[in-house]
């Protein structure tokens, strides 16, 4: 990870630093990410709300986290994740980046 994304990182909790982390060479591709939520997961179908439109950020990390700072604040009792698409490999993946504390 590069210094500028760590100081970037440094005002997001651990779980979201962790999942960031991992999708840094992601965003350095360029792949399309969507930040989705919702109240409750289902084992077989959940149904996720998008939060804000697709972007690549342009690599940006800190604009990431502020996005999923604001999603957490409007939706503090819902589950939050990154819906990532790299379309140069055809490929997607998912990674949820904030569970609600208190569940059921």
């Amino acid at each position: 990870m590069l210094a500028m994304e760590q100081q970037d990182m440094k005002d997001c909790d651990s779980r979201t630093v962790r999942a960031l982390g991992q999708i840094g060479e992601c965003l350095r591709r360029g792949c399309v990410i969507c930040i989705e939520h919702t109240p409750l997961m289902a084992p077989r179908f959940t149904p996720w709300q998008p939060w804000g439109k697709r972007c690549c950020y342009s690599g940006d990390v800190h604009e990431i986290c502020t996005q999923i700072d604001r999603c957490r604040d409007a939706h503090v009792d819902h589950h939050i994740r990154l819906n990532i698409e790299d379309y140069s490999f055809r490929s997607r993946f998912s990674l949820v980046v904030h569970s609600p504390t208190n569940e059921g």
